[in-house]
């Protein structure tokens, strides 16, 4: 498979792309800053902006697959991110003939409000807000892409080490995530990388905790 990923250069996008490229996958990294991702065999890396189509579309052709690990820091809650890439990736996405995207979000984002509980959801009320609006206004452009999609939401994210069963399940409005749903970075890159071919996450919000789910 060749797969797409736009932000490679971040600690969830890094972690993916070292995953893709030791399964044999060929990665293509879409990045605004290249000189930052190391040449490695299997892996192009290829200058360009967000809001840039004909840049991202040449960089998509000839993939299967699209990853956007994209997202701005706590301290960057007006930045526009998701709302300036996501209409640029869909339609890079349709005019390169790829159909298959999956997007990294995060718990609480849009419907997986419902999903989250105390003390949590008071973070996704304050300071994660701003971000969650970000991320809401361009994840709803997937809803009518015509695009094979998936959001992944996971909870507040670690850099620890993959654990052996993470709790990953559809974002159905009766199911609750712990109410400290840690989640690391490693178990959220491997669970990405497994659905680009997993048809039955089509078209699905799924949750994601590396946390051991409690009363």
């Amino acid at each position: 498979m060749r797969v797409a990923v736009l932000g490679a250069t971040g600690r969830t996008g890094s972690r993916l792309t070292t995953l893709a490229l030791g399964a044999q996958h060929d990665v293509v990294a879409y990045a605004r800053r290249p000189d930052a991702i190391t040449p490695q065999p299997g892996l192009a890396v290829v200058g360009g902006e967000l809001d840039d189509l004909d840049g991202m579309t040449s960089a998509l052709s000839g993939c299967d697959a699209v990853v956007v690990a994209l997202g701005p820091k706590v301290s960057q809650a007006h930045a526009p991110i998701m709302q300036t890439a996501m209409p640029t990736v869909i339609a890079a996405a349709r005019a390169a003939g790829v159909r298959r995207i999956v997007v990294l979000s995060a718990l609480g984002v849009g419907e997986t409000f419902a999903n989250t509980r105390y003390p949590y959801r008071f973070g996704c009320r304050t300071f994660l807000a701003g971000n969650f609006r970000d991320h809401l206004a361009g994840e709803s452009l997937l809803e009518d892409s015509g695009l094979e999609w998936t959001t992944l939401h996971p909870g507040p994210l670690g850099d620890g080490a993959a654990t052996p069963k993470p709790t990953i399940i559809e974002a159905t409005p009766d199911y609750a995530m712990p109410r400290a749903p840690r989640t690391q970075r490693s178990d959220v890159a491997a669970a990405m990388l497994r659905m680009l071919d997993d048809p039955t996450t089509y078209g699905k919000r799924m949750l994601i905790t590396s946390a051991r789910q409690m009363p």
